[in-house]
């Protein structure tokens, strides 16, 4: 299923240049203008070179700007262009439509299992964010 979504939404930001590893950025960056490059990586969980090569990326198509901090000059803040706020709204979109389209695909008899699982999802994003929160 994380497959097919992934390839769904590759189809669907290949207008924009994008993939979909690199959307989520947008997303992020739109809900926190300003954010540090460090608070972005330590929101993936990723290795901080993948987080730095898809800033980077995305900085060259014009959706970011990296600016270095006044009051710290070894810290760099993201925040949007007017490029990558534009396209803020048709990322939502374009996700939802794929998360649409992903449920209507699933047969009815698989619905229970799949709320399940997504609620497992859930529980461990939260687990991952909030450490200190118990999962049942």
């Amino acid at each position: 299923m994380t497959r097919y979504t992934r390839i769904a939404l590759d189809r669907r930001l290949q207008p924009y240049r994008l993939n979909a590893s690199m959307y989520y950025y947008i997303l992020r960056i739109h809900e926190q203008p300003k954010m540090t490059q460090d608070k972005l990586i330590s929101l993936t969980y990723l290795n901080p070179s993948n987080v730095t090569r898809a800033v980077n990326q995305l900085v060259n198509l014009g959706y970011v700007r990296k600016r270095q901090s006044k009051l710290d000059k070894r810290v760099y803040e993201l925040s949007l262009t007017k490029k990558g706020e534009a396209l803020y709204p048709k990322i939502a979109t374009l996700r939802q439509e794929v998360a649409d389209n992903l449920l209507t695909d699933i047969a009815p008899e698989h619905h229970d299992e799949l709320v399940a699982e997504i609620r497992q999802l859930a529980l461990r994003a939260v687990h991952n964010e909030m450490p200190g929160i118990d999962n049942e």
